[in-house]
């Protein structure tokens, strides 16, 4: 169980992270902005969180590839991240601050009780994956099993990095 549980862990924060840290490679502007509209560093420190949070994000999505304490360090890594990134967001929200989330670039879908749930979920996915590439090691997976669970991380990364689409699509008219 806990191979599957790795195996998909690894996918999903991967994915996830890959994808984050592309969009905010693309668009380092307007992660920039939405890093100053959300008022959470100091103005100084702006430039380099945005160089530094993509560069962390492709990091973990690399690391939790390898084998060992650095995967358990690289979903820790995430876990972290993600626990802090909905923390600036519950910040955005409770000061009523009108922003869109910068997570996979640009979108006008403003920071919502959503994004929150998104990022600890995928925390909660990075902790199934910390305590799964802790366990011993049970030797491989059927190639049934393994299509499987990358079907389902593949599927649960779209979801995530689709947050912004979906609450546009399923939230009322304006």
């Amino acid at each position: 169980m806990h191979a599957c549980l790795l195996l998909g862990g690894r996918c999903v924060v991967a994915l996830v992270f890959a994808v984050s840290a592309l969009a905010k490679l693309r668009a380092p502007g307007d992660f920039a902005s939405a890093l100053r509209a959300m008022a959470v560093v100091p103005r100084r420190l702006n430039r380099p969180v945005v160089i530094a949070v993509p560069l962390v994000e492709a990091a973990v999505a690399l690391l939790v590839w390898l084998p060992g304490p650095v995967a358990t360090w690289a979903f820790a890594a995430a876990g972290g991240l993600l626990a802090l990134f909905a923390a600036v967001l519950v910040s955005v929200l409770w000061r009523r601050i009108d922003v869109s989330c910068p997570c996979f670039g640009a979108a006008g879908v403003p920071v919502g009780r959503a994004h929150v749930v998104r990022n600890l979920l995928l925390a909660g996915v990075a902790a199934a994956g910390l305590v799964a590439s802790t366990a011993p090691d049970p030797g491989g997976l059927e190639p049934a099993a393994v299509t499987l669970v990358l079907l389902v991380a593949v599927g649960a990364s779209a979801l995530a990095i689709a947050t912004d689409t979906l609450v546009e699509l399923f939230s009322p008219a304006r």
